[in-house]
């Protein structure tokens, strides 16, 4: 979702309706919210469901590491809760997804965990078929529907990537500006659903850093190769570029080779803000080559998901947003941001 490679191939969408509001992604800055409180609460009962339930978990990947390690989520929930689910791989195509929920609706399960490949589709997906067949629905990964977290009627919404993400990850970079900076974006895929909110990301932080000089914003598709030609260009035409922001850790792989080739220290001449939090990516925050990657948990955001299905399947729908920058691997380390000051205490999952 990931800033991810989780739309990977899919195209920019508007959603299905328009609501306001918007809630920042910082843990310092609220309380844990109602609904993710509930959730946490309710998996430390160690309830047990009154009976088997038979669940689809409508994917839209399974053939990345952190489409993986989502996937171990579910199954985990799974194992705890008694549920048997049975999986839907769309490999980030619409088209597949829209065809594997009408299998999923025919087969008639008892529930059903939606990842949305994009949110205009998925958002119709969810209304013409998903939600007429009154079973509980979690959507999980990307906002739907123009919504910025939950969608009212879905039992509930577990997600991180969404603007408010995003805008702190970019303001977190923009904010080592002192004076005047020099800045290479990477992106995902042009036209993707996460590449528009990146966008926008951008666009807010520059509008409020103008010491900030974006000098090269272009799409990296998640591929450090790509990250690597595209950064070497922006040192090649910028030999004094401050920093390089990216939306995940395996394209910043790339970014950071670029560095190297063009003789600096990457960390130090040219800082590296990432996001993804995995296991390289922590690894390399450590040995201080990277500068910050914010966490993406996949594990407990197919965990939690299932979890909250389970509640909704026993009568105790969530019916809210679960923000999983206030679930504990998160409030626990009390930042979104791993930096070489606290890495040692963070745990990455893939």
């Amino acid at each position: 979702m990931l800033a991810v490679p989780l739309l990977a191939a899919v195209l920019a969408a508007q959603g299905c309706g328009a609501r306001n509001g918007s809630a920042s992604t910082s843990p310092a800055e609220t309380s844990q919210p109602a609904g993710t409180a509930k959730v946490l609460a309710f998996d430390k009962t160690g309830a047990k469901p009154a009976k088997k339930y038979r669940i689809a978990y409508l994917a839209e990947c399974t053939n990345n590491p952190y489409c993986q390690t989502r996937l171990k989520g579910i199954e985990a929930a799974a194992k705890k809760y008694g549920f048997d689910v049975k999986v839907f791989d769309a490999n980030f195509t619409p088209q597949t997804q829209l065809g594997q929920v009408q299998d999923a609706v025919a087969q008639g399960f008892d529930g059903y965990v939606f990842a949305p490949v994009a949110a205009a589709p998925g958002c119709t997906m969810w209304q013409r078929f998903l939600k007429p067949t009154g079973k509980p629905i979690v959507t999980l990964d990307v906002p739907m529907c123009k919504d910025p977290d939950h969608t009212p009627g879905v039992a509930a919404t577990v997600t991180m990537v969404r603007q408010a993400f995003f805008d702190d990850h970019v303001d977190y970079a923009f904010r080592s500006c002192k004076s005047a900076c020099k800045v290479a974006a990477i992106g995902g895929f042009t036209g993707s659903d996460l590449f528009t909110l990146w966008q926008r990301a951008i666009a807010q932080g520059k509008a409020k850093y103008p010491n900030v000089k974006v000098v090269s914003d272009q799409p990296g598709n998640y591929d450090p190769r790509v990250a690597l030609r595209v950064v070497g260009d922006a040192l090649r035409a910028n030999p004094d570029l401050d920093v390089v922001i990216s939306p995940w850790d395996d394209m910043t792989r790339g970014a950071e080779q670029a560095i190297v080739a063009a003789g600096k220290k990457p960390g130090k001449d040219v800082r590296i803000y990432s996001t993804g939090a995995t296991k390289v990516g922590v690894q390399r925050v450590k040995q201080g080559a990277w500068n910050e990657t914010s966490i993406f948990l996949p594990f407990e955001e197919s965990y939690y998901a299932g979890t909250a299905l389970i509640m909704a399947l026993e009568g105790k729908p969530v019916n809210a947003y679960v923000n999983e920058a206030d679930l504990p691997p998160v409030t626990n380390l009390g930042s979104l941001y791993v930096t070489k000051q606290n890495a040692a205490r963070f745990r990455p999952s893939y």
